[in-house]
Parts: structure tokens; sequence; C-alpha cells
């Protein structure tokens, strides 16, 4: 009879002494600012970095919220990335934003995240990206840690340079907001390991597959590439579409064929923006249009004078 067998009982004491054994040993080894947040966002612990460069101590941040600490202008945008760790099905992210700090001066703090199930909390390295760094310091702290493409502090850092230099010379300039279809899919059939090799062929697909451009991963499964010194809307439409049906084509993750598709919008400088704010915004716009319309496309923003689609 089953109940002559014995009832296994799981020692929840000791599965929590293994959790937070894991969270001091993160955040002992790491050389940056660490810290692991609750899903709400709250410090649950930090390691002994911060003070350095906020001026708040160990027992200061614990228990407060990190959003009491971020600009206005950025905690939209922010916020949304820390959430898209829990429903977009991508295991990690980073993000670039003004942290209050103790002597009411905020500073522009780069983030790199990873959201743990198993914890349910949040692991975080974090960089000054005010600070004077070495150049190998500055070469890291504009690349994504999962896919070694530029991140958004690359893309707000960088860019504004390439626009003046195409105001100058009277050239044009492309930003194209990269969104992936399907990628939820293989996330739920394969895994988020499968999800994360995925993105790591995405990201070497668009290095290769567009000449002069910069690809640049924002967090999840968006993307952006910038085409620099662009001579037609023709030009961009034909690179595009065979971004496109490279991306379509399947690969090989751990013995598996998995493939997805990838809606994008495309906006133009000088014509659709001047600032990189600007021509993000509208690119994503037109990446929505595209979603609407049956993903797996390409369209130029609405306000061109002329629309092209694959």
């Amino acid at each position: 009879m089953l109940s002559d067998y014995p009832v296994y009982e799981p020692d929840l004491g000791l599965i929590e002494r293994m959790l937070q054994m894991e969270r001091y040993a993160w955040l002992s080894l790491t050389h940056d600012m660490g810290t692991v947040m609750s899903i709400d966002g709250r410090f649950d612990d930090v390691n002994t970095h911060w003070e350095a460069v906020t001026g708040y101590d160990e027992s200061e941040l614990l228990g407060s919220y990190l959003v009491e600490y971020m600009h206005y202008d950025d905690r939209e945008r922010a916020l949304a990335d820390l959430q898209s760790l829990i429903t977009a099905d991508v295991s990690t992210t980073s993000v670039v934003f003004r942290f209050l700090c103790k002597d009411g001066e905020y500073r522009r703090l780069s983030w790199n995240l990873m959201f743990s199930p198993e914890h349910e909390s949040y692991f975080c390295t974090v960089k000054d990206v005010n600070e004077s760094l070495s150049d190998k310091a500055i070469r890291y702290a504009y690349k994504d840690v999962l896919t070694g493409l530029g991140n958004r502090l690359f893309l707000m850092d960088a860019v504004p340079e390439w626009l003046d230099e195409a105001q100058r010379e009277g050239s044009q300039l492309a930003v194209c907001f990269l969104d992936l279809d399907g990628f939820k899919l293989v996330n739920d059939t394969y895994g988020h390991k499968a999800g994360d090799l995925l993105l790591k062929k995405v990201a070497e697909k668009l290095t290769r597959s567009v000449p002069r451009t910069c690809a640049i991963r924002l967090g999840g499964d968006e993307f952006v590439i910038v085409m620099r010194d662009i001579r037609s809307r023709e030009e961009v439409g034909s690179q595009v579409r065979g971004l496109i049906d490279n991306i379509n084509m399947p690969v090989c993750i751990e013995g598996q064929d998995c493939s997805v598709g990838v809606s994008v919008g495309v906006s133009l400088f000088p014509e659709d923006g001047n600032t990189v704010e600007e021509l993000v915004q509208v690119a994503d716009n037109a990446m929505y249009d595209v979603k609407r319309e049956g993903k797996n496309n390409f369209a130029f923003s609405e306000n061109a004078s002329e629309t092209d689609a694959a």
C-alpha cells in the first residue's frame, strides 16, 4: 500500500540556507558594486563597494527601494527593462540610469541584471560610468554581457557623435529597431539556456549581415542597428530584407533546429528626427506597425514620404 512508503519532506531550512550561501558568495566575489534585489526592487543584499561610489553604506541601502534613487526621467524605461526579465522570457539585460547619491548628485550607473526564479530575485552588478576608466573598463561598460554587442549606454554615448558627423557632411543615417518574433516559444519549448544561445546566434547574424553598421542589444530580444552613410531608402530596404531572411534561417541549438522571425521599424536621419531618442522612438513605433500587420517584415516611419515593405 502507498501508506507503507515513507513520505519525503524537503528540508526547507536547508534549501533556504543554500540559497543564502549562493547570494553571499556571488556578492563577495564580484569586483563591482553588487546587489540582490527582490522582485519589487527592494535592496535585500549589497556588497561593500557601494559606499565609495554612492556614499551609502550597506545599512542605508538595505530595505530601501531602487525606484527611490532613480532620476524621474529615467524611471519608466529602466523599470520596464527590469520587468522584461520576468515577463519576456529573457535571462539577462542591461540598463543605464541616473542614480541619486548621498551627496544629492546623480551619477550615471550601468547595471547588468539577471533574474533568478529560484531565488525570486534580481542579481545585479553595477558600474559607475562617470568615473575615469581604463580603456579596457570602458570597452566592458559599453558591451552587452550576453551577446558582446554594444549596449544601451553605447547607443546613447556613441551615436550622437555619428549624428553630428552626418550633419556636418550632409549624409544620411538609418536607425532600425528589431524585435524578435517567436522568441518566447523557443524559451517555453527548450528553456532559457537555449534562448540565450539563440540570442547570441542572432547577434552574430546582425554583425555579419549588414555592412557599415553598428549592432546594439537594448535588452531582452530587442536590438538596434545603426546604418551610417546610407545613400538611399532603397539601399536600406534591401539590406533590411536580407537581414530578415538571414534571421529567419534556422540555427542548431543543442541539437535542435530553432527559428525566429523579426519585426523591424526604420527611421531616417535627418527627416525623422535629430536625436538618438527621437530616431529610436520613431523606429520603435514603425516596428509596432509591423507587429500589428502580421510580423516578420519591416516598415519605415509613417511620416516618411515613401513607405517600403518586404
